[in-house]
């Protein structure tokens, strides 16, 4: 019994990693050839090619056949996929860059209601 409870948290964390790196894939990098890069054009500004800059939108779709790899009955395959779709997001969270804090001098300063792109 312990040796299929380790196997199906094995298949869950191996999961887990291999949707966040196809998400990834499909949704930040430009891909062998630039392929990626050239479909991500040319969905452009549609609600699917808004889907396809988000690695936390993708690794929902990208979540739902490594659910059937892990295993499980109906009931424990939707969950399943729901936690490798979480994963999937935490990781992407924990491998961003993080926040730097820049101070500006008072020359950069704007007055309200300004912004840069205007000047």
């Amino acid at each position: 019994m312990e040796s299929i409870e380790l196997h199906a948290a094995f298949r869950f964390v191996v999961s887990a990693l291999a949707v966040w790196r196809v998400s990834f894939l499909l949704a930040r990098e430009s891909g062998p050839w630039e392929l990626l890069a050239g479909f991500r054009r040319i969905l452009g500004k549609s609600v699917l090619g808004g889907a396809f800059t988000c690695v936390k939108c993708l690794s929902v779709w990208v979540a739902i056949p490594f659910a059937f790899f892990v295993g499980g009955g109906r009931w424990e395959k939707l969950v399943i996929w729901l936690a490798l779709s979480g994963m999937a997001s935490l990781i992407d969270e924990w491998t961003r860059p993080p926040f730097e804090w820049r101070e500006t001098s008072e020359s950069e300063v704007l007055p309200p209601g300004t912004d840069r792109t205007s000047q």
